[in-house]
């Protein structure tokens, strides 16, 4: 019979209880070095490397576009920026009915903010019914805080 040097613990014995034992010449405080790489993964590279993979533009849902709205209290873009926006509203509208127009002009001067932003909000939605949204919110998103009026 050959005798071992490990002491032997019962198939019940957790394995927390059980000590580990470690090789007594290792030299653990030594520094790491990172092991190379096999020569067939360094031959690997793109052939043409002007090429890269990028990530996939995320999506959009209703959940970012009305919280890029709503972002830093925003009312709504202004009136040149608006026209802007709401021309992407034309374009993708063919037959269907329009939403309000943007306040522009001595509207734009008349209307307290809450009026504009309901205005805003209500084309937002009409951007939601038809699936416009990633549009909207990329427009949005790159617009400048400077091209937005803040509610006061």
């Amino acid at each position: 019979m050959i005798k071992s040097n490990k002491p032997s613990f019962a198939d019940t014995e957790p394995a927390s209880t059980i000590p580990l034992h470690l090789a007594g010449d290792a030299d653990f405080d030594a520094p790491t070095q990172p092991m190379p790489l096999p020569a067939s993964a360094q031959a690997a590279k793109p052939a043409i490397p002007e090429l890269s993979l990028s990530l996939a533009p995320i999506e959009a849902g209703e959940y970012e576009l009305m919280a890029e709205l709503r972002k830093e209290n925003r009312v709504c873009p202004l009136p040149t920026r608006w026209l802007e926006f709401y021309r992407i509203l034309q374009d993708a509208a063919g037959r269907d009915p329009l939403p309000a127009p943007p306040l522009t002009g001595s509207a734009w001067a008349a209307t307290p903010d809450s009026a504009k932003r309901q205005c805003f909000v209500e084309q937002a939605e009409w951007v939601v019914k038809r699936g416009l949204i990633t549009k909207a919110h990329e427009f949005l998103s790159a617009l400048p805080k400077s091209d937005w009026q803040y509610a006061h």
